[in-house]
């Protein structure tokens, strides 16, 4: 033991990976919830990666899935130290402290489990043909009939430094891979080259960041003397978020601001829409019709006029036919002609239907213009909005409330504003305190039939509010949330009941009397 020190160190309790295990945050306060990689774990704390990182000494609530049973974990601790920057970029950790016995339990199974499998195997050597030297490896598993061994390779640990001799230049080892080519299996290694600097680092950052990883850091510190490093490693930094106050009350706005701007973003569509729609028709679909009818005009004149060229040129003489090769051909002579006045009724029906869809397309063009002028769809709805305002400014003017109840409506809630409000006294009341941030100077309040609610302004609950349910039989529900920068208290009473009661703040407190 080192006594020059002038402490004594103890020994820090046992700790375990937690490769692959995903864990759920929830920040105290807030209603948004973000995930985290786990590192390790032990019976005083947890260690983590995110994306994500909570302030030094905040409160978050934890739950992960038990590796080895699969039951749900569920811890509240206070992060003790954050890597903002650095190889540990984003990893935080969390002590422990609020923790239930059977959470407990699970932990030390896994710790000792884990533990235990962490241990050191036996090894095997192995002789490959064509191979001069044994190979030493560590055994996994044997049956009967298979053989698995694993043999770690620290030579080829990521970070590791080399040199290219060939082209002489200094690098790390960045990624390890095997491929497989056929049957014969190659190593692929990942290096990368050092930045020229004429600067060397003045102390071994990975150092500092390994001993803050641990989730005691409150221990006296251990003094390490490290040689500065030579080398300046590139890696990536993982994009560091704090959360922000803004924009988690932006996202819970309410909901008349969110139909407003949903009324806005449809407006604005449907305008767009009848604009395009307005353009297609004036500027193709008219265009085009007009084009097309004066076309099937042309050939109709042209068809017209050479129909009748055709008809003054046979000579209009009766003749009388005196035997039967004469009446077939007079026969074939008016079958023609009905054939020309078919085809003449045929082009008349399609120049009908051409100034038909032309007309049609002119009045969609006028409607769409009418639809799209300014204050058109919208002076109705001002009208009614207006008669809806005059109506709840009736509503809210002195003797509003007589004019409900004689309509048959319930009286609206009554609000309280001070530092107490209530009955003056309650006679044998059971008194609930619940512990705040910082002395409350106003309160809120909303008297209800059925309970009552208050708003903290400026301070927040330490405490919970559920032990007053568990504990008066005239409350069904209370609880006390923390919204931001103020708190809100909301009591609900068992349906048909009505005690007494009196909310007054004392101080960094509130205290709650409900008769019995």
């Amino acid at each position: 033991m080192n006594t020059s020190a002038g402490y004594y160190q103890a020994p820090r309790p046992p700790r375990v990976p937690l490769d692959e295990v995903l864990i759920k945050l929830h920040p105290e306060g807030f209603h948004q919830e973000f995930e985290a990689d786990g590192i390790n774990v032990g019976t005083g704390g947890i260690s983590m990666r995110a994306s994500m990182l909570p302030q030094v000494d905040s409160t978050l609530r934890c739950q992960l899935d038990n590796p080895v049973g699969g039951e749900a974990i569920e811890m509240i601790g206070r992060v003790v130290w954050a890597h903002e920057s650095g190889e540990h970029a984003g990893e935080f950790g969390i002590r422990f402290t609020h923790l239930s016995n059977d959470d407990q339990m699970r932990i030390e199974a896994l710790i000792q489990r884990w533990g235990r499998t962490t241990a050191k195997a036996p090894t095997v050597r192995l002789q490959l043909d064509g191979v001069d030297s044994a190979i030493v490896a560590e055994l996994k598993s044997e049956t009967e009939s298979a053989l698995t061994v694993e043999q770690p390779l620290p030579f080829l640990a990521i970070g590791a430094g080399m040199l290219n001799e060939t082209a002489g230049r200094r690098g790390h080892l960045e990624a390890v891979e095997l491929r497989m080519d056929e049957q014969t299996p190659k190593l692929v290694l990942s290096i990368g080259y050092e930045v020229p600097s004429g600067s060397n680092s003045g102390a071994d950052e990975s150092s500092d960041a390994d001993a803050g990883r641990d989730t005691l850091p409150d221990e006296p510190p251990v003094i390490r003397a490290s040689r500065p490093s030579e080398e300046v490693r590139l890696h990536d930094t993982p994009r560091i978020v704090r959360y922000d106050m803004a924009a988690e009350e932006a996202a819970h706005q309410s909901i008349t601001d969110r139909l407003r701007a949903y009324a806005k973003s449809a407006t604005d569509q449907l305008a767009s829409t009848a604009g395009s729609a307005r353009t297609a028709v004036t500027e193709g679909l008219v265009p085009t019709a007009s084009l097309k009818i004066k076309d099937v005009a042309a050939l109709t004149a042209r068809f017209i006029g050479a129909l009748r060229a055709r008809l003054d040129e046979k000579p209009r003489r009766k003749q009388v036919p005196r035997s039967q090769a004469a009446r077939a051909h007079l026969k074939n002579t008016r079958r023609s002609r009905r054939r020309y006045v078919v085809l003449a009724a045929m082009v008349a029906g399609i120049v009908a239907a051409g100034w038909g869809i032309y007309l049609w397309a002119a009045e969609s063009a006028t409607a769409s213009e009418s639809a799209t002028e300014p204050g058109a769809a919208t002076e109705p709805e001002s009208a009614t909005a207006s008669e809806s305002a005059t109506e709840l400014e009736s509503a809210t003017e002195p003797g509003a409330a007589s004019a409900i109840a004689v309509q048959g409506a319930p009286l609206p809630p009554e609000t309280v504003r001070g530092i107490s409000f209530g009955a003056e006294t309650v006679a044998g009341g059971e008194k609930y305190v619940l512990r705040m941030s910082n002395p409350v100077v106003e309160m809120d309040g909303i008297v209800e039939d059925d309970g009552f609610s208050v708003t903290i302004p400026g301070s927040l609950s330490l405490s919970r509010a559920g032990p007053i349910a568990a504990a008066h039989p005239d409350v069904e529900h209370a609880s006390i949330l923390n919204r931001g920068d103020f708190s809100e208290l909301t009591v609900r009473f068992v349906a048909g009941r009505q005690p007494a009661y009196r909310v007054e703040a004392r101080g960094p407190a509130v205290e709650i009397t409900i008769a019995r």
